[in-house]
């Protein structure tokens, strides 16, 4: 009989439920075998490999070196676009992995390349998307896979010159619907509002079926953020992409993730840490809860996966 993982929660006793869901998500601890054989690691960006604001702890790059030296595939899967996740990606020299992005609308073999996947959202649904967030008085930030501009704005987008004005690869258009139409949109987004605000535009894209929708904090603007892809699209799927074209089992996959956007490739994972700091109803569904990147977390996750 294979020894027990003593990292790994076998029970729901073991782990530390704050508060009860503040969402409408069924939650399940799944109790798994502590001798399966990780074939790679996918981590989250924000929050999860760096901090909030990007900074970085040593012991995350240490666990990548340790990875590297093990032959074991680190994979990132963040809902950045491109050239977002590049911005601290390339510093690093991490260009070269294979990435999610966008929550799953697009895959690449390695982040700084082409796109091998795509999941678009058609053009007809593209222009309902935009006009509902009008109707709420919000122009939004339209995403597109270009690999020099793949990010839309009009004059009033809604994102903060102090964001736009910095921010790598974004394309100033004068008329977002005829931009919207001359490409092929990947998704959406608006940045510092209200969660009320924002579920409203929620309710009515996922009501009529038009597209999926994360809202979570926003770490560019402050209070919450939405991004829109297409329908049934999430990290799990981008990487069921990922994983059937590199011949990796998809059943062996440790996953790090600390958001609402990582649930489902949380809950599909391995082995699913999450940092302490996240909501208690993604904690909930970790096999091991550790402390966050920026207290060095990361340092127990090779001994976690036994690498």
């Amino acid at each position: 009989m294979a020894a027990r993982n003593p990292w790994i929660a076998r029970d729901k006793a073991q782990i530390n439920v704050l508060t009860q869901p503040r969402y409408n998500i069924a939650l399940t601890l799944h109790v798994r075998s502590s001798s399966m054989d990780i074939e790679a690691l996918v981590t989250d960006l924000d929050g999860t490999f760096w901090a909030t604001d990007m900074s970085l702890h040593a012991a995350s790059l240490e666990t990548v070196a340790r990875l590297d030296a093990a032959e074991v595939p680190f994979i990132i899967a963040t809902g950045r676009r491109a050239q977002g996740a590049m911005s601290g990606i390339v510093p690093l020299g991490l260009q070269d992995r294979a990435a999610v992005l966008m929550n799953g609308a697009l895959v690449r073999d390695r982040l700084d390349g082409p796109s091998f996947h795509q999941s678009a959202i058609p053009n007809h649904n593209a222009l309902a998307i935009r006009n509902i967030f009008v109707a709420h008085d919000l122009e939004p930030l339209v995403y597109i896979d270009d690999p020099a501009e793949d990010l839309l704005a009009a004059p009033d987008a809604s994102a903060g010159e102090s964001f736009l004005g910095k921010a790598p690869g974004v394309r100033r258009v004068d008329d977002l619907v005829q931009a919207i139409e001359a490409s092929t949109v990947i998704g959406f987004g608006a940045f510092g509002y209200t969660h009320e605000h924002l579920s409203l535009i929620q309710g009515e894209i996922e009501g009529r079926g038009l597209a999926s929708v994360f809202i979570s904090p926003s770490h560019i603007e402050g209070d919450q953020g939405i991004m829109v892809q297409g329908a049934n699209v999430d990290k799990s799927t981008g990487l069921d992409a990922l994983c059937e074209r590199h011949g990796l089992d998809r059943t062996k996959l440790a996953v790090v993730g600390d958001g609402f956007n990582d649930f489902a490739m949380l809950r599909s994972a391995a082995l699913a840490i999450v940092p302490n700091n996240a909501p208690p109803e993604i904690q909930a569904i970790a096999d091991v809860v550790i402390e966050p990147n920026e207290s060095g977390g990361w340092k127990v996750i090779p001994d976690i996966i036994g690498v």
